[in-house]
């Protein structure tokens, strides 16, 4: 920089341009002492007047576009990503005290909420087909058994979605439920009320808490013959408490965050069977088979669960496969929504089984029977994921 003489010109140029505003003649008179250009840029930027100029600046920016917290808490809710906001892909929305909901995908999950989904004229009637035949067939093979819908995460949370939902008519599975003899066991009562002091869905996921998963499992003790002493006191199990972002809040940027507390173990029991692995490998889930066993079992029965994502289980996730391999020998996870596979039943041994699926597929008519080793076959042989249309209509 030159070191020429301070002149008046450059003097208002750094008011203006630093300071932003123009000096007055006897600030412009003042400054003429400097010995140099140099000098007057370093007075204007060590000035109190420079400081609050960039402060101001600073808040401005943060009001034009302000920080956006990727967890919630109630405290800094105004910096979080706001209820009603769509994920990219539209297919979750958030919505309010940090929850997320599924809003889209593959299965008109509002629509059915709001009963605007249209079910085929004997939609009901093969449910109850279906439904009787295989109870009659599991009577005569001797097995306990029970059919479960998992609630969506919309029925428990409604009064937290962003957007008004009005109803049209029933749901699908109100349509069921409606049916006494299909005995279908829906715990939307059972998570409503302990909703009320504990969470019993993940805020950012749409699976269950482990304290969700428990009451889904509770549910099951009298279908399934299970005695209640037999049933372990998972209050008293210690958990791990680490932060995820679950299957809804991935879908947003920045990823939507937030704290579970779980076992982080498989309890009692060990893997013993297992293709979870090679069908994910090719992105696919039905078809997958894990084998849990529990030799200090109290109830020496095998039993097989016939279900879904809310029926896996891992060490970090305890779905109910998980609780129902606390309690029996042996467990055998298949991934089939509403499936049933009697030669598969057969072929282990069982005495009990699950048949499982969650709200969103009721719309689907399972089909009478699906083969359990056929369809990993076939995942396997394509490369490809087999989809619900391989074993509902």
């Amino acid at each position: 920089m030159s070191e020429e003489q301070l002149t008046a010109a450059q003097i208002r140029a750094v008011y203006e341009e630093v300071l932003g505003r123009e000096p007055a003649e006897a600030e412009v008179n003042e400054q003429l002492g400097l010995p140099d250009l140099r000098a007057m840029l370093r007075l204007a930027l060590d000035s109190p007047e420079f400081d609050e100029r960039l402060h101001e600046a600073v808040v401005a920016e943060i009001a034009r576009k302000p920080a956006v917290v990727n967890v919630y808490h109630p405290d800094l809710a105004p910096y979080a990503t706001q209820p009603g906001t769509r994920s990219p892909d539209g297919i979750a929305i958030v919505g309010h005290h940090g929850t997320l909901h599924l809003c889209g995908g593959t299965n008109a999950i509002l629509d059915q909420y709001v009963g605007e989904f249209a079910l085929a004229p004997d939609w009901l009637d093969q449910w109850r087909e279906i439904v009787l035949a295989r109870r009659e067939e599991m009577r005569a093979m001797g097995l306990a058994s029970a059919l479960m819908v998992v609630p969506d995460k919309l029925a428990v949370y409604e009064d937290r979605y962003p957007e008004p939902l009005v109803k049209i008519g029933p749901r699908p599975v109100e349509h069921l439920l409606a049916e006494p003899d299909l005995d279908v066991l829906y715990p939307l009562a059972e998570l409503s009320a302990t909703a009320a002091t504990e969470a019993v869905y993940m805020p950012n996921d749409t699976h269950l808490t482990f304290r969700g998963n428990e009451i889904l499992f509770r549910t099951l003790l009298e279908p399934l013959g299970i005695a209640a002493r037999d049933v372990p006191d998972f209050a008293a199990m210690p958990l791990r408490s680490y932060p995820i972002f679950g299957d809804l809040g991935e879908k947003f940027d920045p990823r939507i965050v937030n704290i579970v507390s779980e076992p982080n173990t498989l309890g009692a029991a060990e893997i013993v069977e297992d293709n979870r692995a090679e069908i994910e490998a090719v992105g696919g889930h039905i078809g997958s088979r894990r084998v849990f066993r529990n030799d200090a079992a109290p109830d020496r029965r095998v039993a097989v669960l016939f279900g879904d994502s809310f029926g896996f289980s891992a060490a970090y996730y305890q779905g109910v496969s998980w609780f129902m391999a606390q309690v029996f020998r042996e467990v055998h996870f298949v991934w089939v929504p509403f499936g049933w596979d009697p030669d598969y039943v057969r072929e282990v041994g069982a005495e009990a089984v699950l048949i499982q699926g969650a709200e969103r597929f009721v719309a689907r008519v399972p089909h009478p029977r699906s083969e359990v080793a056929a369809l990993a076959e076939e995942t396997l042989r394509r490369k490809r994921p087999v989809g619900l249309e391989a074993v509902s209509d």
